[in-house]
């Protein structure tokens, strides 16, 4: 049986719930990291610290409106004419723009976290990030369409054609500046596990992303789940990573593999070394130098000593680069 706006809208509240939580979570623990699991003397990264708030403040304000409007829609507006479905089909009504605005607002954070990561990893170098950049205001101006749209079309489906170009562009335009962005970031660190860290956080939110741009495509309702979905999945693929890698950085009998060796020995981490690292978070990667090895952070890690040379220039590169950021 093909979903309703009404029967959508439920499952997707509870969806955004559970993911909700699991963000909170993961939250608390970004926090705990940037902010307590810091050696002395070292000042607290506030570029990371105040985007992760922001991101947590947004998903927060984003499901506590869908929560208002599940109340309306299901108690106030229950008697209605047309019922529940009717209400989620009234997109001029302000809890609905609002609830688009925080969406626009935490998606365009999260493109432009993206960015900028792609920006550092690449040694400042703006003409590398020149065209996702492009794409980023694209973003911004279809998510102005999209809410200038909503506040001013009569009662209609959210599938109607006059709303469909801002959409489907909105979708688009994010989409390919995320694949573009965690595209020259893998390329760019080359193949260690903090590529896969990258990789995976860059694939869960643009296969969501693509899964979304196919719903609405097709007109289905079901978009409604992915939609609201969206909100804690930006925020959790950008705190799993300093999660992930914080984590790994506080071990202080962590394990990291010698590069030169076919049956990799096991080298000490202390405490100390790994809260140096954690101050140098701003590009989501994290390393040090150790003679020949290559140590990246929460996961270990083989590279050829004939590459490691390479390997270790760039990563200490990077890294040197954040610093001069790291307010």
């Amino acid at each position: 049986m093909a979903f309703g706006a009404d029967e959508s809208k439920l499952v997707s509240i509870f969806i955004q719930t559970l993911l909700y939580g699991a963000y909170t979570v993961v939250f608390a623990l970004t926090v705990w990291i940037l902010v307590w699991r810091r050696p002395a003397g070292q000042s607290i990264n506030k570029l990371l610290l105040w985007t992760s708030i922001v991101m947590f403040v947004l998903a927060t304000m984003h499901i506590s409106v869908n929560y208002a409007r599940v109340f309306m829609a299901f108690i106030t507006y229950r008697n209605a004419e047309g019922g529940p479905a009717a209400f989620f089909n009234i997109l001029s009504n302000f809890t609905q723009v609002f609830g688009s605005a925080i969406y626009v607002t935490q998606t365009l954070v999260g493109d432009s976290v993206v960015l900028v990561r792609c920006y550092i990893v690449w040694g400042r170098q703006w003409y590398i990030v020149a065209f996702p950049a492009l794409l980023l205001l694209g973003s911004t101006a279809s998510g102005i369409g999209i809410l200038y749209s909503f506040a001013h079309i009569e009662d209609a489906e959210v599938f109607a054609l006059q709303l469909q170009d801002w959409i489907v562009s909105f979708f688009s335009l994010t989409l390919s500046t995320n694949f573009i962005c965690t595209a020259l970031v893998a390329y760019r660190i080359c193949w260690n596990p903090v590529m896969l860290l990258v990789i995976e956080s860059g694939a869960i939110y643009s296969a969501t992303l693509l899964s979304l741009l196919i719903l609405y495509k097709a007109e289905s309702w079901f978009q409604y789940v992915l939609l609201d979905a969206i909100s804690p999945i930006v925020g959790l693929v950008f705190s799993m990573i300093i999660v992930r890698i914080g984590l790994g950085l506080m071990a202080s009998t962590g394990e990291t593999r010698n590069s030169s060796s076919t049956f990799p020995t096991t080298t000490r981490r202390s405490r100390h070394s790994a809260g140096y690292n954690m101050h140098h978070l701003g590009p989501f990667i994290a390393a040090q130098r150790n003679g020949d090895n290559v140590i990246t952070t929460g996961t270990e890690l083989s590279i050829p000593s004939e590459t490691a040379g390479r390997q270790k220039d760039l990563i200490t590169a990077t890294v040197s680069n954040t610093s001069e950021d790291s307010v």
